[in-house]
């Protein structure tokens, strides 16, 4: 009898192990909303940019690339100040809330100053939100469902960003691209915002993580960094490498439209990515919790490759499409893939420091490539830059098989 409780128990506790914790559902959900909104400012940002504020492609990248820097380097500063205070919820609501308030500085913007500023604050406060938000799932998450967790996280918010494609387009189609129409839809994806910061407030309870009691001061110690070990950091610079290759979805859409795709149309480039990365990146979240996540990462490196090869040799939409949606296979495969490695060689004190300093490489690298996409693509063209980036993710692809567990972690 006491052996068949034990085995009862032992069942019960797997069960409970494998289970998705409700924080992660609803932070889940909070995404789906957020990237409803999010994607619309990158669907119209070739056209608000170059069309309507008068801007070049080597302007659009500098904009992109400035804001995602500083949106990682808040990502770094975020992660820290969430493991100080213990607690990572106060800083979510904050950053959604600060999005909200960008939406309608787009709508009202009238030269590139006021669309720069806005940018900014809705990257500033995207790595204000972002850092703790996943901090949070690696506090819920039990080690045999990291992966799981983080793949759902990132397939409910690419299913949001292909919502908002959709939605986008269907208003587009329906009430015409004029600049008025392009203002009132920034406008309105204020909403989705405000749903994100509801479901925040009144759905999240966050678990107990190390006590401030217990880390009083700077919550970067020097031992911490030690425990990190040389694998994590093996690991951050082949990521550098490969953020390198990873610009803008504003490039795709721009790289449509160059080929002949109406404005009309433009959002569904973004759709077609988010219809692929969406499935992809749940799929490929719960097969890393089984095999080794270099390899997951390995593959989506490949296709980042394949995508830019495309892209670069595309001389009709429908090929760009093709390029897109394995852009969109490669997207699914790493993002979230990315921080379940890093939480993997995270210490539990500094989680959300070590998920910031991934973001501060990201920031690094993804900054880079934006500008690299911009001024190569205004001196030499398409064609040339996106072999430049199929050239950064295939060395990423080969280094990522190099890097080793941290034995330190695993004992």
């Amino acid at each position: 009898m006491k052996m068949g409780k034990q085995i009862e128990q032992s069942g019960d506790q797997n069960a409970e192990s494998l289970a998705i914790p409700k924080t992660v559902w609803i932070v889940a959900i909070v995404s789906f909303f957020s990237n409803i909104s999010s994607v619309v400012i990158t669907a119209f940002s070739a056209e608000f940019i170059i069309h309507i504020l008068g801007g070049t492609t080597a302007a659009m990248g500098y904009i992109r690339g400035v804001s995602e820097a500083l949106s990682y380097l808040m990502k770094m500063f975020s992660g820290v100040i969430s493991d100080c205070l213990g607690k990572r919820k106060i800083l979510m609501l904050f950053g959604y809330l600060c999005a909200a308030f960008a939406k309608p500085m787009f709508a009202m913007c009238q030269g590139l100053g006021l669309y720069i500023s806005a940018q900014v604050l809705e990257r500033i406060t995207n790595g204000l939100r972002d850092t703790p938000r996943d901090a949070l799932i690696a506090d819920c998450a039990s080690k045999s469902t990291k992966g799981a967790c983080y793949g759902i996280r990132q397939s409910f918010a690419f299913l949001g960003s292909m919502i908002g494609s959709l939605l986008a387009f269907v208003g587009l189609l329906y009430f015409g691209t004029s600049e008025t129409v392009l203002r009132a839809t920034y406008l309105a994806m204020t909403i989705p915002l405000l749903i994100a910061v509801a479901l925040i407030h009144f759905g999240i309870k966050e678990p107990k993580i190390i006590s401030v009691s217990r880390r009083r001061g700077f919550p970067i110690r020097k031992e911490d960094i030690k425990q990190l070990g040389r694998p994590f950091w093996f690991y951050m610079f082949v990521c550098f490498i490969f953020m390198c290759a990873r610009f803008s979805e504003t490039f795709l859409v721009y790289r449509a439209q160059r080929l002949g795709m109406d404005l009309h149309y433009a959002p569904l480039v973004l759709a077609v990515m988010y219809l692929f990365n969406s499935p992809t990146a749940k799929i490929i979240g719960n097969w890393s919790d089984k095999h080794e996540k270099k390899l997951c990462l390995a593959f989506g490196f490949c296709m980042m490759v394949v995508s830019c090869v495309v892209m670069a040799t595309a001389t009709e939409v429908w090929q760009v499409m093709v390029g897109v949606a394995i852009y969109g296979i490669h997207y699914g495969a790493t993002q979230g893939t990315f921080y379940a490695l890093v939480s993997d060689y995270a210490p539990p004190q500094i989680k959300g420091t070590s998920i910031g300093i991934f973001n501060l490489v990201y920031c690094l690298g993804i900054s880079v490539s934006n500008i690299i996409m911009g001024e190569v693509w205004k001196s030499h063209g398409p064609e040339f830059t996106f072999s430049i980036m199929a050239g950064f993710a295939f060395v990423a692809a080969v280094a990522i098989m190099f890097i080793k567990p941290n034995k330190t972690q695993e004992a």
